[in-house]
């Protein structure tokens, strides 16, 4: 049976009751660098599947990579003119260039939708990586 709370509602339950979380959610800033970077050699180099609680507390298997080799090109962008001063567009824009950026994201090419998708490591459950040495 599945739990009827969201995600964070459980995250809140387990701190209350003093539960261990994730090996991410324990470590301190170090370790969870030494973890992201851990994580990304795999993905640099292989397919490698990441097991990890959605926004909505759906579990998800993705296939994803940051392999070049295994990413297809992607077309060029349209150039498209820059949206009157003010719009929310543009707002959004100077927002996304100004904000720090979170470093508990990873954007990574999901293989089976063929674009890029994202998941964060406190809510990453298992990874999976396919090493060949030929």
């Amino acid at each position: 049976m599945e739990n009827p709370l969201s995600w964070e509602q459980q995250e809140v339950f387990r701190l209350l009751k003093a539960k261990p979380g994730t090996m991410y959610q324990e470590a301190d800033e170090i370790g969870r660098k030494y973890f992201r970077d851990w994580v990304c050699s795999f993905l640099a180099v292989s397919e490698t599947t990441v097991t990890f609680v959605k926004a909505d507390g759906t579990l998800r298997d993705m296939r994803c990579t940051l392999d070049p080799k295994m990413i297809p090109p992607q077309p060029p962008r349209q150039l498209n003119k820059a949206p009157p001063a003010g719009t929310v567009r543009e707002d959004r824009e100077i927002a996304a260039l100004t904000q720090p950026k979170e470093n508990h994201t990873q954007k990574v090419f999901d293989l089976d939708a063929g674009a890029w998708r994202s998941f964060r490591y406190d809510r990453v459950k298992k990874i999976n990586a396919t090493m060949n040495f030929e």
